[in-house]
């Protein structure tokens, strides 16, 4: 038997909130993140750890909660780094990072978008407000995607 559960965490409290509602079990972020993760895991840490952030931060927490024999895939660019040695990262660990996919996995995203089996969340900005769309990202102040047009629609 296997008992699986989905986790989430994150420093936004609309993320946290989202991640809930859909049945994630959340920890915040803060001083004790790794020990509250270690303890609902019963100390053993999780299987698999998707950071879509990308950090230093976030990759450090990836190192200190995932599980021997677990998987850390780094989906986020935010430029940070990974630092591995056996005495920090638990045996036999599988790490990876990924910038897409294949053109196969596109399809089917898309395919899922048609379907009605997926909706992004995105903010809409005009080409003139693009510098502000980036600035929204770069605070952390955007709960969604930022597409830029060429004119107000």
């Amino acid at each position: 038997m296997c008992v699986c559960a989905a986790g989430a965490t994150d420093s936004k409290p609309a993320a946290m909130a989202a991640a809930e509602e859909l049945g994630a079990v959340t920890v915040p972020s803060g001083e004790d993140q790794v020990e509250r993760i270690r303890e609902l895991t019963g100390g053993r840490g999780v299987d698999a750890v998707f950071d879509m952030v990308g950090v230093d931060a976030t990759m450090q927490l990836a190192g200190a909660t995932v599980a021997q024999r677990g998987s850390v895939t780094i989906v986020g660019i935010g430029g940070g780094t990974f630092s591995w040695n056996f005495f920090t990262v638990p045996y036999e660990v599988n790490f990876s990072s990924t910038y897409w996919g294949t053109i196969e996995d596109l399809h089917e995203v898309v395919a899922m978008y048609r379907a009605g089996q997926i909706t992004p969340a995105i903010e809409r900005y005009s080409l003139d407000d693009g510098l502000e769309a980036y600035r929204r990202l770069r605070d952390g102040e955007l709960d969604a995607r930022a597409v830029i047009v060429p004119h107000d629609s």
